[in-house]
């Protein structure tokens, strides 16, 4: 297991011995069996393997007394090659042992009657430490515990390696991706778009977030995948400006990471819920309503910057994963609980030496405002088209963050020039923007708190039957006691509230222009409602609470559902006869088999262009796929192109599921000629 600290990162701060200790307790309790098993079933040399693996760079004692590795036998002589390998037991006993004992016991006691950490260290078992012998023994038993941790999840890691692939999931040779996209029919970007499609194209990326919610929520798989790639960005990761980083080996930050993924999935949802009830606002009279044009546009623009900045931050995040391209140009600033990644140098430095890495850093730099960011993503295009292999050293989640800003920005850009969107304010139309940043901050005071580590250790636990059901409501209970409900209601009331407060700022604004004119009074606002503290935001919602029915959810619920079944509507969905081809691409992303398979984007974007469909390329790998007018379908679909053109694992369940939801599709639909 590579490591940052094997690349020569000096850690921060202490480790918490204790932290690690229950890291190894929720190990052997949840996957305590599975592990044994594997284990026990391992040859000398896979045990060697995940030793290895396990320290990050490989180096290993090979017996108790080996005099090598600078000494690590005066601390650690039964972390040997010898013993841990020859016999199952000797790690599985001391494992145990590590989990269930209580720490002060281990420094008097061993596994089996063996040497206690204090007889290892050459203390006396009631003598007082000196401070070397007490850092020896510090040492002992965090580098222990480290270790222990590792082991376990290598265990499991080399377990899944060592089972035989399917078959249906060997990528097989396709034609090049550059010559399917070219038999879709490009349509241009439209200079000025009317309402409707305005509208339509914000239904899109509503559509797109109920989808992710409902997959979080069904698909332990795709749910999975969000925690680890959250936990591996995080911040802590991010060397600060003397090249060290935080304590990184506890599992705590994976219950923060799942907090996150959760949070974040609900809040975008609602914050395109929120646009596109703006946007109907404006339909009919509303363009030509001089009261609530600029208060609709006002509150828009403002929405529309709010995500701006919240996909520039998950690019930011994304991009300053160590070992990236752009690793070594962030840095992590840490002011007391907060931390946030800032770029080390300026993006011109790299004008000339690293072009790619040049507009990456303008699209991550906080001073890029969304019109010029829209112009740096282009040119990043332009450049990945040119140097494609420029493009496959980014990572698959890297090219993800870049697509959700490229739709923002495409957002964004329409509204210019359709609607001519007004600047962002920080004093008017801050309804939502200003409950979200109060709601972020309330939050925030809850995260560190979050602990469903019995649910999320080790990594992948989450792909256990019935797990990722309990690490739901485990959310849910967690924050009906801190916040006063649960986190569907947190945003399906912020919702209501912005949008009751527009449809009465509308109306008092309208009734006060309606006096001025008529007695000839001066224009007046009224002056803002006071921040309420949120101990009394949590009160009022504990008393809500107690009003709503007890079976009543809520659109933006987190709770786990099953896997949904495609609708049995009247009019049945077209049968498509399609060429064999075409039906094969279909028939695996529609599959409902565990082992999908996968499928090219060359192949995906040749079938949809044997269904005739167009697209309209949005930047940042994302693409609009416009169904011809003889389907009578109205509506289009944005996807993103997979890293490496190739859509499989839960990758393939976004691309079914949105199919599925926007043009009822099944496997059913297609068949060959």
């Amino acid at each position: 297991m590579t490591s940052l600290s094997s690349h020569g990162f000096e850690q921060v701060g202490e480790m918490d011995v204790s932290e690690l200790q229950r890291d190894l307790l929720r190990k052997h309790r949840n996957v305590g069996g599975k592990v044994q098993e594997i284990w026990r079933n391992f040859t000398p040399k896979q045990r060697e393997k995940a030793m290895r693996e396990a320290v990050g760079e490989g180096r290993v004692l090979r017996h108790s007394r080996d005099p090598g590795l600078d000494g690590l036998k005066q601390f650690l002589p039964d972390w040997n090659l010898r013993d841990v390998t020859s016999t199952p037991d000797f790690f599985l006993d001391r494992w145990r042992f590590r989990a269930e004992t209580e720490l002060q016991r281990q420094e008097v006691e061993g596994a089996n009657g063996g040497p206690s950490d204090r007889e290892v260290i050459g203390a006396g078992a009631h003598s007082t430490l000196s401070p070397s012998k007490a850092r020896l023994l510090l040492s002992r038993q965090t580098s222990t515990f480290i270790f222990y941790n590792h082991l376990v999840e290598e265990i499991l890691d080399l377990d899944l390696e060592s089972r035989p692939k399917n078959p249906s999931s060997v990528k097989r040779a396709t034609a090049d991706p550059g010559n399917a996209m070219a038999k879709l029919t490009l349509q241009p970007k439209p200079l000025k778009a009317s309402i409707a499609e305005i509208i339509a194209h914000a239904a899109d990326q509503k559509a797109a977030s109920e989808s992710y919610l409902e997959l979080l929520r069904s698909e332990p798989i795709v749910l999975n995948h969000a925690v680890n790639m959250k936990n591996m960005s995080r911040p802590e990761l991010v060397p600060d400006d003397r090249g060290r980083i935080l304590p990184m080996f506890t599992d705590k930050y994976l219950s923060i990471a799942f907090f996150e993924v959760m949070c974040d999935s609900v809040k975008a949802l609602v914050t395109w819920e929120y646009i596109v009830h703006l946007l109907r606002m404006l339909e009919g009279g509303g363009m030509d309503d001089k009261i609530k044009r600029p208060l609709v546009m006002q509150e828009l623009s403002n929405t529309c910057h709010l995500e701006y900045r919240r996909a520039q931050a998950e690019l930011r995040r994304q991009m300053s994963v160590p070992f990236g391209v752009a690793a070594g140009t962030f840095k992590r600033i840490t002011t007391g609980d907060t931390t946030k990644i800032a770029l080390k140098r300026q993006p011109s430095d790299y004008t000339a030496s690293n072009p790619q890495l040049h507009y990456i850093l303008r699209l991550c730099h906080n001073d890029t405002r969304h019109t010029e960011a829209a112009k740096w993503i282009q040119k990043l295009d332009d450049h990945n088209t040119r140097y494609p292999d420029d493009f496959e050293r980014l990572e698959q989640d890297q090219v993800r963050a870049l697509g959700d800003l490229a739709i923002i920005l495409s957002f964004m850009h329409t509204l210019s020039t359709s609607l001519a969107m007004v600047a962002g304010s920080k004093k008017l139309g801050i309804l939502f923007t200003g409950r979200t940043v109060e709601l972020d901050t309330e939050l925030a005071q809850h995260k560190p708190e979050a602990d469903f580590g019995d649910h999320l250790v080790p990594v992948d636990n989450l792909l256990e039957p019935g797990v990722a059901s309990n690490a739901l409501q485990s959310l849910n209970e967690f924050l009906l006691e801190r916040a006063g409900t649960r986190l569907g209601l947190l945003y399906e009331d912020l919702l209501h509230d912005c949008l009751k407060d527009v449809e009465k700022k509308y109306s008092d604004a309208k009734l006060r222009l309606e006096r001025a004119e008529k007695d000839q009074q001066p224009y007046v606002p009224l002056p803002a409602d006071e921040a309420k503290p949120a101990s009394f935001r949590i009160e009022q919602r504990r008393e809500k609470a107690k009003t709503r029915p007890a079976d009543e959810t809520s659109a933006y619920d987190i709770t786990a559902i099953a896997a949904p079944e495609p609708e049995v509507v009247a009019v049945p969905a077209p049968q498509f006869k399609v060429k064999a081809s075409t039906a094969a691409v279909f028939h695996t992303i529609f599959a409902k088999a565990t082992a999908r398979g996968s499928v090219a984007w060359a192949d995906f974007a040749t079938a949809m262009a044997d269904l005739h469909f167009s697209v309209t390329p949005k930047g940042g790998s994302v693409y609009t796929f416009n169904p011809p007018e003889s389907m009578g379908a109205g509506r289009s679909l944005t996807l993103h192109r997979p890293h490496a053109s190739e859509i499989e694992g839960y990758g393939l369940l976004i691309f079914s599921r949105r199919l599925q939801r926007t043009y009822g599709w099944t496997a059913e639909t297609f068949e060959a000629e």
